[in-house]
């Protein structure tokens, strides 16, 4: 008897690697691929209403099209400075997915919720990276440097070679090989067809909108990206765009980050690298990933956020160690704008979901030229990231971890305000050290860790200071308290490479040893509200006095210090984990695929 045909699915017989002679190899297994794909992720929505698009102008729903466009040449720009086979491996993925291949089409997702190859693995107990194939890694200067080379010949080469410092260590430099030395090769010839693409499509948006202010700023940007060789074009980008947007309908930020580059803060602080930069008096830089948000500006909303900034001078007054430097606020000449944007897309390096997505940002960064020269910066909220929460979700993890008396207190509106808070805090505070060297760059890998940690406990003492004018009630600062508090419980303990992760141990323990939080294993978080803005004011105080010093062995002294894993720590983290949250995020962009078309 003949036994009957059997049409097992296609995937089931899938090979462990995609390309041209099995050029990727799977680094994760079906089983657990298809959990984190159905189980563990969720979806974060950036559909609009149709009234949001409807009330542009024709001329401005023309630009936002062209906009779209130039994000997603960017888009590309950034997959090349993360990894080299980026491009290559979203290629292959989608070939063997259309082609009906399930694992290829599941790997796709974690593939474009990371924007690249590797991301954070969210379930494991300490950091580790989640590799779709086995044999592509990450390395720490990215695709920014060689992917050989390693901290020691960087460090030995800039040594013999001090002319070439400055270049190596530029922001917008890409170093290569060239036989037996380096060279540093500006973005605008690295990436040259993505760069002119997206200047065309800027071109084309600026001559579409009817807004001049927001057209001019899109010449100057699209001039910034083909001509980073001149500081002044990307400068002037980032001067109108603080200054000629404020009535803008429609938002478009080149965001120059670069928090992702770990190899550059680290040669920059090593001994005999940073005798040679101040002998020449070098400013190393961080190679800046590109990021790129596109969004429709909300009119409604702009009436909160501006009321915090009317108060910002007189909290400056309040910041620590203020005769060592001067503040940054619009008193001193240094502009500050607001957006709140319904997003209608996020590339690059700000679609790189890799455990989490901002709620606002604060740019430009501190060692951007308009920064330097007290242009100021532009503050841009993010509607659907703080309105995209899970309520059920919520109400399992405050009866799992947080004292019952103070339940009343969590609440998302009191997220977005101490993230306004956080956000007008990097306002504030010194640009540079006391004797002038970026206050970044002198902390090594700990300068952004710090910067974002004083932000966080700034924004803290701000709510006291606020509750003290009458701005809050006394309830209305415990939500910002016990709301922050609660957020800041880990999931998992934290490489020191992850800043964000690492500064909000670095903050509960903190807060815990000045009685402004109580929390122990087998407990319940509870804060003592009377502390928290003394606690805030202290830290914040410490910080500061690290960033005027720029004193590498200090920073990292108080962040070990601090960062230091503990018992009640890892309970919070199994708790976290026995609730089975959904910690992927991946990004539905409707209308951003609609107007790429």
């Amino acid at each position: 008897m003949t036994a009957p045909d059997i049409n097992y699915p296609k995937a089931q017989f899938n090979r462990a690697s995609l390309g041209e002679n099995g050029e990727f190899t799977y680094g994760i297994g079906r089983k657990r691929l298809d959990d984190i794909v159905t189980e563990k992720t969720r979806v974060l929505d950036f559909t609009l209403p149709d009234a949001a698009v409807d009330q542009l102008s024709e001329p401005n729903k023309q630009a936002l099209a062209h906009l779209v466009k130039a994000a997603n040449f960017l888009d590309i720009v950034f997959l090349k400075q993360d990894h080299p086979d980026n491009i290559r491996a979203r290629e292959v993925l989608e070939k063997a997915a259309a082609a009906g291949d399930k694992r290829a089409e599941q790997s796709l997702v974690l593939f474009n919720l990371h924007n690249g190859v590797e991301g954070p693995d969210m379930y494991s107990p300490k950091t580790k990276p989640l590799r779709i194939f086995s044999d592509k890694k990450i390395q720490p200067g990215k695709n920014f440097y060689p992917q050989d080379i390693t901290k020691k010949e960087l460090a030995d080469y800039i040594v013999a070679n001090p002319e070439q410092a400055s270049a190596l260590l530029s922001n917008n430099t890409i170093v290569q090989r060239e036989g037996s030395r380096l060279k540093a090769v500006p973005y605008s010839v690295a990436f040259r067809e993505e760069m002119e693409g997206a200047a065309r499509e800027l071109l084309l948006a600026a001559k579409a909108t009817d807004h001049k202010g927001f057209a001019e700023y899109l010449r100057w940007q699209a001039q910034a990206l083909v001509n980073d060789s001149d500081p002044e074009m990307a400068y002037t980008a980032d001067k109108l765009w603080i200054s000629n947007l404020e009535d803008s309908p429609l938002e478009f930020t080149i965001g120059r980050e670069n928090y992702e580059d770990r190899m550059s803060a680290d040669v920059a602080s090593e001994p005999r690298v940073k005798k040679v930069l101040e002998e020449n008096g070098i400013k190393a830089k961080a190679k800046d990933s590109i990021g790129t948000r596109v969004g429709i500006v909300n009119k409604d909303s702009y009436a909160e956020i501006a009321d915090y900034r009317k108060h910002l001078e007189a909290f400056a007054a309040k910041m620590p160690h203020t005769s060592q430097y001067k503040q940054q606020t619009e008193s001193g000449g240094a502009k500050m704008t607001f957006a709140d944007v319904d997003l209608v897309a996020i590339t690059g390096d700000y679609a790189a979901v890799r455990g989490g997505i901002t709620v606002a940002q604060n740019l430009p960064n501190s060692d951007k030229l308009a920064v330097e020269l007290k242009e100021g910066s532009r503050l841009v909220f993010h509607r659907q990231v703080r309105q995209g929460s899970d309520p059920a979700a919520e109400k399992k993890f405050l009866d799992a971890l947080i004292d019952p008396s103070q339940h009343q207190w969590y609440d998302n509106n009191a997220d977005f305000l101490f993230t306004v808070g956080h956000e007008l805090a990097h306002s504030l505070g010194p640009r540079s050290t006391k004797d002038g060297r970026d206050k970044s760059g002198s902390l090594g890998k700990y300068g952004a860790m710090l910067e974002e940690n004083k932000a966080d406990v700034a924004s803290i003492a701000m709510t006291d200071f606020f509750v003290q004018i009458g701005k809050f009630t006394q309830e209305q600062a415990n939500t910002i308290y016990l709301t922050w508090a609660a957020s800041e419980l880990p999931t998992k303990q934290p490489s020191e490479d992850e800043a964000h992760r690492s500064r909000s141990i670095m903050q509960l323990n903190y807060f815990i040893e000045k009685g402004a939080i109580e929390f122990v294993a087998g407990g319940k978080l509870k804060i003592v509200p009377e502390k928290m803005g003394q606690a805030g004011r202290d830290m914040t105080a410490e910080v500061v006095q690290l960033q005027l010093d720029g004193d590498v062995a200090k920073a990292e002294t108080f962040v070990k210090k601090y960062t230091a894993w503990n018992p009640a720590l890892q309970y919070a983290a199994d708790e976290k984990m026995n609730l089975k949250p959904k910690l992927y995020r991946k990004v539905h962009q409707p209308l951003r695929a609609k107007l790429s078309a």
